[in-house]
C-alpha cells in the first residue's frame, strides 16, 4: 500500500513538474528541495517513533515497579479496581531492558 501510494505521488509530482514548463536546472533544484524536505520529515518521524518507544518502555517499567511494590506490601493488584495497561508500539511488545536501552532506529 505504501509503495503504491509513493508511486502515485511520484507520478503526480512528475505531471505537475512537466506541466510547469520549468527548465532542467530549475526542475532539478525543485526536485532536490522536495527530496530534502521529505528526508527531513522522514528523519523527524523516525526520531518521534524512537521517542515514543522509549516513553512507552519507561511507562511499562513504572507499571511493573508499581505492581511489585503493591505485592511487597501485600496489596493485590485486583484491589485497584482497574487493570493498568501495558503500552505497545505498533502492536509490538517492548523489550525487557531498562527504558533508556531501547534500540536505536535504523
Amino acid at each position: 500500500a505504501v509503495v503504491s501510494t509513493q508511486s502515485t505521488g511520484e507520478a503526480q509530482l512528475n505531471e505537475v513538474l512537466s506541466a510547469s514548463n520549468l527548465d532542467a536546472t530549475a526542475l532539478t533544484v525543485v526536485t532536490r528541495k522536495l527530496e530534502d524536505v521529505l528526508d527531513s520529515k522522514n528523519s523527524a518521524i523516525k526520531d518521534l517513533q524512537y521517542e515514543l518507544a522509549r516513553v512507552c518502555k519507561a511507562h511499562n517499567d513504572l507499571m511493573r515497579t508499581y505492581e511489585a511494590k503493591l505485592n511487597q506490601f501485600g496489596i493485590p493488584t485486583e484491589e485497584l479496581g482497574f487493570r493498568p495497561l501495558e503500552s505497545t508500539v505498533g502492536g509490538q511488545p517492548l523489550g525487557q531492558g531498562p527504558a533508556g536501552l531501547v534500540a536505536a532506529p535504523n
